[in-house]
């Protein structure tokens, strides 16, 4: 392969690694959003329930549902800065053997998320159909959260690829993995 031609392959994944931190970005911000909201939600609960001794009927179910946005899209951020747990963490002085887990955790991430997306598809179409008691919406609207999650974590393992031609993403990806690495008890 010409160097013209690696070049290119290397701007590519750069340009994708950044969608994927731009969207981590803004998963995360949703996330602690979702959390505080259901913080929220829960101490509006504890008060109206102890103190006026009547808590509003769709409380709980709120703060469920927000609980499930925001835990989901937190484990696609734990993903993409590899948070998430892993079994190996590879040396970061080991260049090959970084590469290496780059194709682990996409083929893994992949292997394992593709046929729970597969199957995400009739059940988010079942929920379509139902209303909450509480909120009287639809459930689609918490289903939902599944496969956005999905698809942001099969994104970042895609992106995370760029490792093995961009010397950018690489250390990037440096980053993130010996943060926690080193970070992490073991």
């Amino acid at each position: 392969m010409s160097a013209s031609s690696q070049s290119v392959i290397a701007r590519a994944a750069e340009r994708l690694y950044s969608v994927s931190e731009a969207l981590n970005w803004t998963a995360r911000r949703a996330a602690a959003l979702f959390f505080l909201a259901m913080l929220v939600t829960m101490m509006l609960q504890v008060v109206a329930r102890y103190a006026f001794s009547s808590p509003p009927f769709w409380t709980e179910e709120l703060a469920r549902w927000l609980m499930v946005w925001g835990g989901l899209l937190g484990a696609s951020c734990a993903f993409h800065t590899h948070a998430d747990p892993a079994m190996v963490h590879a040396p970061t002085h080991s260049v090959w053997r970084q590469k290496v887990q780059a194709v682990a955790r996409f083929v893994a991430a992949w292997a394992f998320f593709l046929p729970v997306l597969w199957y995400t598809y009739p059940y988010f179409i079942r929920q379509i159909a139902r209303t909450s008691e509480g909120l009287e919406v639809s459930t689609a609207w918490m289903a939902a959260a599944l496969p956005v999650s999905l698809f942001l974590i099969l994104f970042h393992g895609f992106a995370g690829l760029g490792a093995l031609v961009s010397p950018r993403v690489y250390e990037r990806e440096i980053s993130y993995a010996d943060h926690y690495a080193t970070s992490s008890p073991e």
